[in-house]
């Protein structure tokens, strides 16, 4: 809930000796610490991903497929791909193991499980395309190391979206932290790579007859990793700039930006919308919603397509 959402920017700029908060912050918080940006922004996203929901349940997918970013989660030390499909027949995650009890907005105990059937042949499909077709894509049948199941880039979204397991998931994995997470991460794959990544899925798509959405998993910008403000700011110029090239259709231009480029707008997740803009092509986006406020530290796009 709002009422708590401070403690997270507490804690993620604690991080940061030197953090100093800009002017952007201070005036997003207000005289109630953001209490009421926070109410506002929890009531907008509700809202959004209703109209995300209402729109994935009309297509009626077989498959539902959700690029996200793993951040030291699924993935350890020992095993660190850039891109990964998960080809396991099930998954479970918890997604309130991390908040502290019952406090999110279902008021669900930290315990509440969700489970998902997986396309296994499908997935298994999918990634022998893609290996002989040139990209070297790794798969795995089985998450382990992480007490919470399903990575929340994967699973957050599905508690809004399908938390009843209705359609089958298949999970892409990537790495788009790289060397932020520390000097034993490989760096991140290219944003031409990810772009080449979500061509060469599609070209598989166009082999099948079953009807796949695909949902990209990401804040854009994020206040703590945009180097050019001391990871202190979320880069709104910047952010700004790459929506209206998703808006007008205009996405593959994205896949020109440089590991530098990205690194310094804090734009690091990025990547999966780049993933899911070269499965669908240039083809203009509806934005549903748009969360830029300093106090979420992450500019948020809701958008859909078809």
């Amino acid at each position: 809930p709002p009422e708590v959402w401070h403690k997270s920017r507490e804690r993620i700029f604690g991080r940061n000796p030197n953090f100093q908060a800009p002017p952007q912050l201070i005036e997003a918080l207000g005289d109630d610490n953001g209490l009421t940006q926070d109410r506002l922004d929890q009531k907008k996203v509700v809202e959004a991903f209703q109209v995300l929901r209402d729109r994935l349940h009309a297509f009626n997918p077989d498959v539902l497929m959700i690029i996200g970013d793993d951040q030291a989660e699924n993935f350890k030390q020992d095993n660190l791909p850039p891109f990964c499909l998960y080809t396991g027949g099930e998954v479970d995650g918890y997604p309130f193991r991390n908040v502290g009890g019952e406090n999110n907005l279902w008021q669900a105990a930290s315990d509440t499980k969700f489970s998902f059937r997986c396309p296994q042949d499908f997935s298994r499909d999918m990634r022998n395309s893609l290996i002989r077709g040139g990209i070297d894509m790794a798969s795995s049948s089985a998450l382990n190391g992480w007490d919470w199941g399903l990575a929340h880039a994967i699973i957050n979204p599905l508690v809004y979206l399908d938390p009843e397991g209705k359609f089958p998931l298949l999970p892409l994995f990537v790495n788009c932290y790289g060397e932020e997470a520390g000097p034993d991460y490989p760096p991140r794959p290219t944003a031409r790579r990810c772009y080449e990544v979500g061509q060469a899925i599609r070209r598989f798509l166009d082999t099948r007859d079953e009807r796949v959405a695909v949902v990209a998993s990401s804040s854009w910008s994020h206040s703590f990793l945009a180097h050019k403000f001391d990871c202190s700011a979320i880069d709104l110029e910047t952010d700004r700039r790459y929506l209206e090239l998703v808006r007008e259709g205009r996405g593959s231009q994205l896949a020109t930006l440089t590991p530098e480029e990205l690194q310094d707008s804090g734009d690091h997740e990025i990547l999966n919308w780049i993933i899911a803009l070269g499965i669908l092509g240039d083809v203009p986006a509806e934005i549903v919603d748009v969360r830029d406020s300093n106090t979420q530290l992450a500019f948020r796009v809701a958008a859909v397509w078809g």
